[in-house]
């Protein structure tokens, strides 16, 4: 059969390729001297991986917008139902520390690859901003080829010396940029308050700023999963807890995880005492700040140089409460209830119970969280007000 194979490299280096044969199917297979392997649900020590492992791996990669899809298939003359041609295209830049290349391309290790990036001025960045509809995640800007998971239109940049930057010949990036939602008033700045309420109480998240390119708003997010020393950009590997758990659905109704198959995941956790506290933590401010698209792929595990996991800081954090037109069913049921409304004591108790975890932790959690939450997210909100004035 006819073979079309892909480099698949880790922080630059090759780790596997990625093979597709002519029925569409794809397997991936580990490279003899790999080190590390790409993701929990696809171990170093089972060296082929079958089309489903791929697909659950590979597909969490890329963007699962339809129209963005499309676009990106017309653009590049790939079908968008092909996670493989997608990868081809666009993954040159994925989450994580991955890549994917002609098996040709010169090999660069991340260590050794200089930053190389082109400036943005506020008119060409404003320009790219309103066409991101038609260009999702500014993929063709500059011969721009990189992917990002999720629905919400976004694009990966590099930020330089405080500038907006397009990143240049296999240069990572760096920020994420998430321009306002279409239909949802002050989505920005309720994701901003979200995490920064969040950063206040005590949760892990990543940096954020707001910012503004002529007309349009935008919240840019530092990238947990690169470091920057100034004269390289290192990418730190990372999976969704839905690529760790070998699951497709995010959403626990339609057999994506649910808050035990996460406390579970993080017992594979080098610290995980430390994470399902963390991860409590999350559940409890999701619950009372009213976000009910916490799911599986809003979750993540970090890896260290040596292949160990940590949970991930916290993003896409948003109250999704505060738009009429969004479901009040959360993603994961709290013991046996989807809605907020319909959540009891018991339910948590219930919850407890499932997931192994104190009571009394979750209670004390609730109740200091609850104490404090209103007063941080008015502080937060009255800082930026004056920011804006």
């Amino acid at each position: 059969m006819k073979l079309k194979i892909l480099s698949v490299r880790l922080y630059g280096i090759p780790v596997g390729t990625l093979h597709q044969i002519t029925d569409g199917k794809m397997r991936f297979e580990y490279v003899e001297d790999a080190k590390h392997a790409l993701s929990l649900s696809m171990p170093l020590d089972q060296k082929r991986h079958g089309n489903m492992p791929c697909e659950k791996y590979f597909g969490g990669l890329l963007p699962e917008s339809v129209d963005a899809r499309k676009i990106i298939g017309r653009m590049f003359d790939a079908n968008p139902n092909n996670t493989f041609a997608l990868l081809k295209a666009i993954g040159a830049d994925c989450a994580g520390a991955v890549s994917f290349h002609p098996p040709d391309d010169p090999i660069q290790s991340d260590e050794l690859r200089e930053i190389t990036v082109e400036p943005l001025s506020e008119q060409e960045l404003e320009k790219h901003i309103r066409e991101l509809p038609q260009k999702p995640l500014f993929v063709g800007v500059d011969g721009l080829r990189l992917s990002l998971a999720g629905v919400q239109e976004k694009a990966a940049i590099c930020l330089v010396n405080s500038e907006i930057c397009i990143p240049m010949d296999g240069t990572p990036t760096t920020h994420i940029l998430k321009p306002a939602i279409k239909n949802y008033d002050a989505s920005v700045q309720n994701e901003f308050l979200c995490l920064k309420t969040a950063e206040r109480l005590g949760l892990t998240v990543p940096k954020v700023e707001i910012r503004r390119a002529g007309a349009e708003l935008y919240l840019l997010v530092e990238r947990y999963d690169r470091r920057s020393d100034g004269s390289r950009i290192h990418r730190l590997h990372q999976e969704d807890f839905c690529q760790a758990m070998g699951m497709r659905e995010k959403y626990q109704r339609y057999g994506g995880p649910s808050h035990k198959d996460c406390f579970d995941l993080l017992f594979r956790s080098s610290q995980p005492a430390v994470d399902r506290n963390r991860l409590i933590q999350i559940a409890v401010f999701n619950f009372l700040i009213g976000n009910a698209d916490a799911h599986g792929k809003n979750f993540a595990v970090l890896y260290d140089v040596h292949g160990k996991v940590k949970l991930a800081p916290f993003y896409d954090i948003l109250c999704t409460q505060a738009y009429e037109q969004l479901t009040s069913d959360m993603c994961m049921k709290i013991g046996e209830h989807y809605n907020f409304k319909d959540v009891t004591a018991d339910d948590w108790k219930l919850l407890s119970e499932q997931i192994d975890f104190s009571l009394p932790i979750i209670r004390k959690t609730a109740a200091e969280m609850s104490d404090r939450i209103t007063t941080e997210l008015i502080e937060e909100s009255f800082c930026q007000m004056l920011c804006f004035e």
